[in-house]
């Protein structure tokens, strides 16, 4: 098989038995959260794990990816494969839109990726559509990654950037972004902020710490503790979500307050509510038919999820 990076000669692939977990890497891989995957003719993907280049697919019941000094665990990891996710997902409340959700896409999963890289993706996101992040992403590694072969640049750490000009940050087309990665990348330098240390803290801890960050408000830190730091309580609140949160579970109302819906998704999904939020986003965005006519019948919910006080 050839494959468009340097791996050593003969180098065998990392394999793992994905039994119950039933990744979908098609619909994990273009869920919006992660940029640096790119699909093969042969449905195969391309793209990076701890750092390293490397090419992922699924054979049979395995999971199988190659790539120089690709360790079993870090695959493991970055999928979630670690996870007892049949139980994280019997925790979902009673819910048909949840289960329509879930129906279309059984096999997306959450990953775990690099702190830092998805730190960085997520304060570029800001109106922007994924397949432009993903050109963010491959700009960012052509003008300041080190060269890992022939077209490959791995994602420049925090003291790349922080020696860039905003200047060159906009050249990557980040737009008015360019000013907040920039502080973004001193502040991180400097260890004004330290992701090693947030990744320590509770959750609400590591929030607040994470909103220090410059361009970081509330919507990409639950971005970063969710798929970077594996926080399944975190969920993000974007446009879209607010949309599926609003039409499908308020009937559409324009008069229900931002922090009731954060309310009402903290209560109602559950413990490993970022999952549902996944499942969520992954459908409406995908399926021309997941919205319902404007004026629905919203689906029996317990009135104490509605309430302000959860």
């Amino acid at each position: 098989m050839s494959t468009p990076f340097p791996f050593e000669p003969g180098e065998p692939p990392v394999s793992l038995t994905l039994m119950t977990h039933g990744l979908d890497l098609d619909a994990t891989l273009t869920s919006g959260q992660a940029f640096s995957w790119k699909r093969t003719p042969t449905g195969q993907w391309r793209g990076w794990i701890d750092g390293r280049p490397c090419l992922v697919w699924i054979q049979g019941d395995a999971l199988r990816a190659v790539g120089p000094g690709l360790t079993r665990d870090a695959v493991n990891t970055y999928f979630g494969l670690d996870l007892p996710v049949e139980e994280m997902l019997a925790t979902f409340p009673s819910d048909p839109w949840l289960e329509k959700a879930q129906e279309f896409a059984p096999g997306l999963r959450i990953l775990r990726q690099d702190p830092w890289e998805t730190l960085c993706n997520f304060i570029c996101s800001s109106l922007k559509q994924i397949v432009q992040i993903e050109q963010i992403n491959h700009e960012l590694r052509q003008a300041f990654g080190e060269k890992v072969g022939a077209g490959l640049n791995s994602f420049p750490d925090a003291g790349r950037l922080a020696l860039a000009t905003e200047a060159k940050l906009r050249a990557c087309k980040l737009g008015f972004r360019a000013r907040h990665l920039y502080v973004a990348a001193r502040q991180i330098a400097a260890s004004e902020v330290s992701l090693e240390r947030v990744a320590t803290l509770p959750t609400e801890e590591a929030r607040e710490e994470l909103l220090r960050i410059r361009g970081v408000g509330e919507k990409v830190a639950n971005c970063i503790l969710l798929f970077a730091f594996g926080r399944a309580e975190a969920f993000p609140i974007d446009v879209w979500v607010e949309r599926v949160l609003r039409r499908l579970y308020f009937n559409n109302s324009q008069r229900i307050k931002h922090e009731r819906l954060v309310t009402f998704a903290n209560s109602h999904f559950g413990p490993y509510r970022g999952y549902a939020q996944q499942f969520l986003f992954h459908w409406i965005r995908k399926d021309p038919t997941a919205l319902p006519p404007e004026k629905v019948v919203t689906p029996r919910v317990r009135k104490a999820d509605l309430s302000k006080k959860g």
